[in-house]
Order: structure tokens, then sequence, then C-alpha cells
């Protein structure tokens, strides 16, 4: 039912990627302004903006809050983009939430002629639901950018960055600097902001433009830091370990099912912000140690380095969206961390796909260093660079390539077949590899 509404949306919607506000603002305020409605929690950024938002609506709702959690993309169902108190919402609602946005595009001439895309229209779908469910605080993720980012237009109470790296360059620079310059954007008069500050250059910049908006700010990494993690393949422990003399208190024997040093990271990175939330009053005072705890336990973030066994053979595989060089070097550390802990074998071949319009060389570089057999493929979307022009230049590159396969499926089972059974099969570089792969043996 959900990809036949995807193809509704896409077909009623504006193809490609055209940055603007001004399409969204108008359709918004169509609809009667659904995004004045709610309170949210803006998070933005390049790498762990994901993890960061679902663990945060994860306590928030561990806190007592009806929360909405806005997020892309998805793996498999659209339905995946929008939770109401942590659960997916039935059918009915999309597809009324879809009439209201088609009425309200087919109302207006202008925006007629120049119809939102698909992000655009699905942005105003889901704050027409968030609005229409009455919730305490939404957590809504960015999609790529934040300057003329659809979801910038939510009314925030907070504003969090998480680390910036090199991605969607053909829309938001190719400097870190101007990429970051669209993210930082998106900070408010008034609104506290707060950044990852794990590159001091970027920092200083971030400084510079909370100030020039009037907007307080914190600095995450310079306040506290996760301590003791031990990672294994069922998630991640840690200790919350603030700084002195920064306030806060610390929390032990923390777990999250996300695996890996860097979800870590995230997770303090995220707990300062919960502490902080609670400052403002009202709903975010129930939050303390016990409901950060019970949160992060139980924070959903698919597709980034799950453990998944193959039906029958109990075959371990990994799924990660790794799509950029910051993302694949936390992927090359999680398993070098786990093989040298004993927690994991291995790994004995991988399954690559990439879209045509990243920059892969810097991540081909660390392809090499698993050591391993590389399954060139491609997944099922257009922005998906061909199996075949991948092989070649990942070959270029000094990767170990095994061939170039147009299926998915055909890639994994031959790298099945090459592994080990002992050993692990990694399927990465792609959030659609990621969602097809998955859909396909789940």
């Amino acid at each position: 039912m959900f990809g036949h509404l995807m193809d509704d949306i896409a077909n009623f919607s504006s193809p490609g990627i055209h940055p603007g506000l001004e399409r969204t603002a108008r359709l918004l305020s169509v609809m009667g302004s659904p995004h004045k409605k709610f309170k949210a929690v803006h998070v933005l950024g390049t790498n762990g903006k994901g993890s960061t938002a679902a663990a945060l609506d994860s306590i928030f709702i561990a806190s007592g809050m009806k929360t909405a959690l806005y997020t892309s993309p998805h793996l498999v169902s659209l339905q995946e983009r929008l939770r109401i108190r942590g659960l997916p919402l039935p059918p009915g609602i999309w597809e009324e939430a879809f009439r209201r946005v088609r009425s309200a595009v087919e109302s207006d001439a202008a925006l007629m002629a120049d119809k939102p895309t698909f992000f655009e229209n699905l942005t105003a779908l889901c704050f027409h639901i968030i609005a229409e469910s009455g919730v305490d605080v939404a957590v809504i993720e960015a999609g790529m950018g934040g300057r003329f980012d659809s979801t910038s237009l939510c009314d925030p109470v907070g504003i969090v960055i998480t680390p910036i790296g090199m991605d969607h360059t053909q829309y938001l620079g190719s400097t870190l600097a101007a990429i970051a310059s669209e993210k930082f954007a998106a900070i408010r008069k008034g609104v506290p902001a707060f950044y990852a500050a794990d590159d001091e250059a970027l920092t200083e910049q971030f400084a510079e433009q909370c100030e020039r908006a009037g907007s307080p700010f914190l600095l995450l990494d310079r306040l506290a830091r996760a301590d003791d993690i031990h990672l294994s393949m069922d998630g991640t422990a840690f200790a919350y370990k603030p700084l002195d003399g920064c306030g806060l208190s610390a929390i032990n024997d923390i777990n999250t099912p996300l695996i890996g040093v860097h979800q870590a990271e995230n997770a303090a990175r995220t707990i300062t912000i919960a502490l902080k939330l609670r400052e403002l009053g009202g709903k975010f005072s129930a939050i303390g140690a016990d409901e950060i705890r019970s949160g992060l336990r139980r924070t959903d973030w698919p597709g980034r380095f799950e453990v998944f066994r193959l039906p029958g053979s109990g075959r371990a595989i990994i799924l990660d969206g790794a799509h950029n060089e910051h993302a694949f070097k936390a992927l090359e550390t999680t398993v070098a961390s786990l093989i040298r802990e004993g927690a994991a074998p291995r790994v004995g071949a991988i399954v690559f796909a990439v879209m045509k319009d990243k920059d892969i060389r810097p991540i081909l570089s660390r392809l090499r260093s698993f050591g391993c057999p590389v399954y060139c493929t491609q997944a099922p979307t257009e922005r998906s660079m061909s199996a075949g022009d991948l092989a070649e230049l990942a070959t270029s590159e000094g990767a170990n390539v095994r061939g170039a396969f147009p299926d998915a499926m055909d890639a994994l089972s031959e790298a099945c077949a090459e592994a080990s059974p002992s050993e692990i099969v990694l399927c990465c570089g792609s959030l659609f590899l990621v969602g097809h792969v998955k859909n396909a043996v789940a």
C-alpha cells in the first residue's frame, strides 16, 4: 500500500531537487500553517543525525511525552518516515493527509504552476499529521541541507547540528566550510543551538553564526564524552562522563542497541542535549538518568551496522548505510574494534553500491583496508551508479573487485559463497542498497 502512496506522491510532485523554501512555505500557508502548531527539536548535520533524532525521541517517550519523529530516507517503506509515540501510523492517516496536500496544491494557481517536489509535499503531509496529533514535541530530521531544507520551516525549541562531512556537494558546496554554512543557516534568534564541536574550524564558524543570529549555543564535545565503551554484536555499553566544571552529572551503565564507538559518542551528545532541554521546564522536566537509560536502551535506528542473519543458513550479514568518507571511517573503526575485542569474526566479503552523485574515491581508499573481495552492485533507483561503472572505478582505486552484479541479490549470493561460514558479509555504501537487501531477505 505504501509503495502505491509513494508513487502517487511522486507522480503529483515536481521531479528532482529544487532548493528553496517558497513552495513549501506557500503550501503550508494554504494548509493552515500546521508547522506553527507544534514545537520541534530540529536535527541537522551530515553524520549521526538520524540516530541522534531517534535517540532523542526515545528519551522523550521514556520521559512521558507524546512525540513525533520525522526522518528520511526510509529503508523499506514510506511508513518508516513518521512515528507518533514511537509507533508507525496506519495507511488511512497517510492517505487522508495526502488528500489534504493535493487539495491545497490544486486550489492554488502558483503551486500548480510550480509544483512542490516529493520531499516538499511529504514534509507538508507529515507536518499536517503531527499538528493533528497534538504532540508535546516533534523531533524533525533535516533532509540534506539547512538554509533551504523544507524542515527548516518548523518551530524549534532547540536546534541540533551533528558532525558535518562532505556530502551533497552539488547542492551544498564543495568545501566543509560551505556545507557547514548551509547547515548553520538554520540557526534561529533566541533558540538554543547545539553543535557536536568535533571540528575546530567549524566550531569557530558555528559560534560566529550563533552570535550573529542572537542564539545561545552549546558545544557538546566540550561538555561531556562517552567513557568505558564496550562493543558487542548486540549493542554498545558506555558511561556518560561530564567534563570538569560543566555542571552535569555522570550516568553509568548505559546500553544502546546501536553498535559502534561513534554511536556511544552520538549518544553522549544526545544525553547532553536532553539534559539541557530539561531546563526548558514543562514536560521536559521529567528527563532524568533513568529515563535516559530507558530511552537509549529502546532506541531503534535500522540500517546502521544492523546485524542480520539469513534465514536457513544463519549467515551473519551486516547492513550499513555508510555513504560518505566520515561514515565509512566509523564503519571501519567499528569492525576493527569488534574484531579486536573478540566480539566478531573478520569480514569475508563486501557487497557494495553507491549513488552516482557521490564522491566515492575517499570511500574506495578505505574499502581496501578490509582486505577482502568486493562485489559491486547497484541499488534499484535511477540515482545509483551502475554496477559496471562502480566495478571499473573501484578496480582503478585498488579494490579487490570480484565482479559487477546489476542484481544486488546475485552479488549477495556470490559474496556468501566466497566468505567462510564463520565470516561476516558486509553490505554497505548506500541506504538504498541496505533497504533493498533487507526487504528481500526479511
